[in-house]
């Protein structure tokens, strides 16, 4: 083998070799509800309740993660119906997180005509998801509803 064979030889296990490099461990740590850089994901379900007269939230489950959400900006804030989700920290309200009423959906579909159509429909249960930067200091989470011609209204708090 002569010279520049041998050097395309090595450089090609050089290039092996780096590449071929171990995977890092990752290690599974208990996050705890003090950590600062803790994400917590929730499932709600709530549910239409004509007894009491405002609508139903009950917390599914509640999931720590170990990170930090990055800076995301609320493009549409302006709904019909929405969820008003603010998270306290003491007595203090840190961030208010706005969402789509789940309740109540906008859907399009194609007519009969074969016409792009749209029409409003209301549910009487859903599930729905929040993920939210918890710190040490937050203490609570209330959930509003703001329905279309009628004032905010508080559903439930949820203790952190």
């Amino acid at each position: 083998m002569n010279f520049s064979g041998m050097l395309k030889a090595f450089l090609f296990l050089l290039l092996f070799l780096s590449s071929c490099t171990p995977s890092k461990k990752t290690e599974r740590s208990d996050v705890s509800a003090n950590s600062t850089n803790t994400i917590f994901f929730f499932v709600f379900k709530i549910s239409k309740n004509s007894v009491q007269g405002k609508n139903a939230i009950e917390l599914v489950s509640k999931t720590p993660a170990a990170g930090k959400i990055k800076k995301e900006d609320q493009d549409q804030t302006n709904f019909q119906n929405s969820l008003n989700i603010d998270l306290f920290e003491e007595d203090s309200l840190i961030k208010r997180v706005v969402i789509e009423h789940p309740l109540f959906k906008h859907v399009e579909y194609a007519d009969s005509n074969n016409a792009l159509a749209s029409k409003f429909i209301e549910l009487d249960k859903a599930d729905f998801f929040l993920r939210l930067q918890i710190t040490e200091r937050s203490t609570m989470i209330r959930i509003s509803e703001k329905l279309q011609n009628k004032n905010l209204q508080e559903l439930t708090i949820i203790k952190l």
